[in-house]
């Protein structure tokens, strides 16, 4: 597959790229979800959880240096035939799309919970929708741009967060290890759910115009941040809370940082929402990009995804509109997330094997 010129990005941009895909919708919720499953050891299982991110990246990025010019799109009709990757590749379509429906879903349940109550649920996530559309259509390499623009907003995180060692007890974090290995190894599944995302890099490696082991140094440095940032932010979580408080907030940062207030700016949590919202925003767009990058991948005809966007991202509204409720809406978030079994290590790991088989014999061939 030959890209246009403009559609190339650089190495650094790719950074911002995979950390704006994983950190989303699930970061206000996700310290409380490892919590009830490794307790106050939660942060080693977002550690852990980053561990087998990074070995994945590394089966990807061989799987992507095989064939540098290829999405996971190509590789699965390259690899496996017309027919049969012709049925993979509508199925990850069909996973890219489940996973945006539950990025709105979330999303619009968050905002009428903590903002806008009497705000119909319908608007919200159309509203929403209209932004990714709007952003993802032309060049990857304006999106590229957008996300290392916005990613700037985690460092103002950081330092909101930061506020909370004033008011910690460092003793909730002991003793270490208490919780014992299987917990722990929970802990670890929730952990790799919230940092979905890095599966795109399947997606958008042959847009990348840089060596093959600057792409490696690039998705590396993605995760580390990732895995840092989430563990800081579970870390000071239990921190702040300890075992008894932390079994009652859901969503532990928005209950943090509600906690806060200064003389000159009193609601500290709706600004934390407010830069959350653009988080939620570029990890839909990020996905809503790969689903309609895999919709190109059937025509012969076009080189560019933006006429596929449309067709992207009206299903994605459609499903994210059947739940109801925050008990629907987790039901139906975390069917989606078990799919990553299948869609983010199952499959890869399988064409990872058939690739190095298919590049041994391509060369010996010759």
């Amino acid at each position: 597959m030959k890209l246009r010129n403009e559609d190339n990005i650089t190495s650094f941009q790719l950074i911002f790229f995979i950390v704006q895909a994983q950190v989303g919708v699930g970061i206000l919720s996700m310290p409380y979800n490892i919590y009830t499953q490794a307790g106050h050891d939660s942060w080693i299982s977002v550690l852990i959880g980053g561990c087998i991110v990074q070995v994945l990246l590394v089966l990807f990025w061989y799987t992507m240096k095989r064939y540098p010019a290829m999405t996971i799109f190509e590789i699965f009709d390259h690899s496996a035939g017309p027919w049969i990757g012709g049925v993979i590749k509508f199925l990850y379509i069909i996973f890219f799309i489940l996973i945006g429906a539950s990025i709105l879903s979330l999303f619009a349940e968050m905002i009428n919970l903590w903002i806008l109550p009497l705000t119909p649920r319908w608007l919200l996530i159309i509203l929403m929708a209209v932004i990714g559309i709007y952003a993802i259509r032309g060049p990857v390499k304006f999106l590229a741009r957008f996300f290392v623009f916005v990613s700037i907003m985690l460092i103002i995180f950081v330092l909101l967060v930061i506020y909370a060692f004033f008011e910690v007890n460092y003793l909730n974090i002991f003793p270490v290890g208490e919780s014992g290995f299987f917990p722990i190894l929970k802990g670890t599944e929730k952990a790799f759910f919230s940092m979905l995302g890095f599966e795109l890099f399947l997606v958008i490696a042959p847009y990348v115009d840089s060596k093959p082991i600057k792409k490696l140094k690039s998705i590396s440095i993605a995760n580390l941040i990732v895995t840092l940032f989430y563990a800081f932010l579970t870390l000071i979580c239990i921190l702040f809370f300890g075992i008894n408080e932390f079994k009652l907030v859901p969503q532990p940062l928005l209950y943090m940082i509600k906690s806060f207030s200064f003389k000159v700016l009193e609601r500290i949590d709706l600004l934390f929402l407010s830069m959350w919202i653009v988080s939620v925003a570029t990890s839909y767009m990020a996905f809503l990009f790969g689903a309609s990058r895999g919709m190109m991948s059937f025509s012969k005809k076009h080189q560019d995804h933006t006429p596929f966007v449309i067709f992207t991202a009206i299903p994605t509204v459609i499903l994210a509109l059947i739940p109801e409720g925050g008990y629907e809406v987790g039901k139906f978030t975390n069917s989606v997330t078990y799919l990553s079994y299948i869609f983010v290590i199952g499959i890869p790991i399988l064409f990872f094997i058939i690739t190095a088989f298919t590049y041994i014999k391509e060369k010996k061939a010759l």
